[in-house]
């Protein structure tokens, strides 16, 4: 768990490690700089399995990570955000896959949405099986992230890369996903807390576009080519400070994978930029985003009209928890 502040949140997601029915584990707490210590915690404090490391100041999401990573002493490695709640079974249950399935890296399960009040809201989005997890890897998360655990010497091979700010854990599940079998469990065992001040939120347009760059460079690798990230960051360098509105991100990114010959990449972003702005001039580009991947693969074009209207899920005939 990391945690760059102090909230309510802390206390009740650091009780649901204490709560669960797996009491075999270690909770390794990085401080982003909040300034909290273990006695901030009250009793959940004191508990002798808390491994707290301190950090002088917010080093950011992928630092924080690689350095519980790091210091992470299990066979097994579960993620946990600092406003969200483990329901009891979750590492037994995780952990008992695992241990049953050698041949599995790691495993995800389903999650339901909760509020700032913890009320339940919904369900997240969840994707099961390995197939899935490979294809729509492509496109973006299968599943929730706080609901992952993943063999250690796995993550240790694949650690989060500090150049993806807010979607390194992305980054990391489309690498993984290549050489491993990633799955999920069908059941819930973690509830997912929606507020206006998580890190999603907060830092949408950045978020947008490290997912950009990764499903370029994962379209890179997955057609045997270099990912060359250095020279596409560097191309980016004046967004990744102060990043462009959401829609031109994406219409952006569709040429971009038009012209390394990625269609159906590039038919997704036309879509994603119609999620975002329905404006004549972004209903135009889009149209000439299709039209153009469909002279690229004119045998492919079933699926880019399928795309293009319904998007990944019904593209590839995935079927959602």
């Amino acid at each position: 768990m990391v945690s760059h502040r102090d909230t309510p949140f802390v206390r009740l997601a650091v009780r649901s490690v204490w709560e669960q029915t797996m009491p075999d584990l270690e909770l390794i707490f990085v401080d982003n700089g909040s300034g909290m210590t273990p006695e901030t915690l009250g009793e959940s404090g004191r508990d002798p399995r808390l491994r707290w490391i301190p950090m002088e100041k917010n080093y950011g999401i992928p630092i924080g990570m690689n350095t519980a990573l790091n210091a992470a002493q299990g066979e097994f490695v579960a993620v946990l955000d600092s406003d969200d709640i483990a329901l009891p079974e979750r590492l037994e249950k995780q952990v008992a896959f695992l241990n049953a399935n050698p041949g599995v890296g790691g495993v995800f399960s389903v999650a339901n949405t909760i509020n700032d009040e913890g009320k339940i809201t919904g369900r997240e989005f969840t994707l099961l099986s390995e197939r899935d997890y490979h294809i729509f890897s492509a496109y973006d998360m299968p599943a929730m992230t706080p609901t992952l655990m993943m063999r250690r010497e796995i993550m240790l091979q694949h650690p989060y890369r500090e150049c993806f700010e807010v979607a390194c854990d992305y980054d990391q599940l489309c690498r993984v996903a290549e050489t491993h079998a990633i799955c999920a469990l069908p059941e819930v065992l973690l509830e997912y807390r929606r507020h206006q001040t998580q890190t999603t939120v907060q830092q949408r347009p950045t978020q947008v576009l490290n997912a950009c760059i990764v499903r370029l460079i994962t379209a890179r690798r997955r057609a045997g080519r270099d990912e060359d990230l250095s020279t596409i960051l560097g191309e980016f360098k004046s967004w990744i400070g102060s990043p462009p509105d959401i829609a031109t991100q994406y219409s952006c990114f569709a040429k971009l994978s038009l012209a390394e010959r990625f269609p159906l990449l590039a038919v997704y972003f036309a879509r994603k930029t119609l999620s975002d702005s329905l404006t004549p001039s972004h209903i135009a580009g889009a149209l000439r985003v299709l039209i153009a991947a469909w002279a690229q693969q004119p045998r492919q074009v079933i699926q880019l009209v399928r795309m293009f209207f319904t998007g990944p899920l019904r593209t590839h005939a995935l079927i959602p928890a």
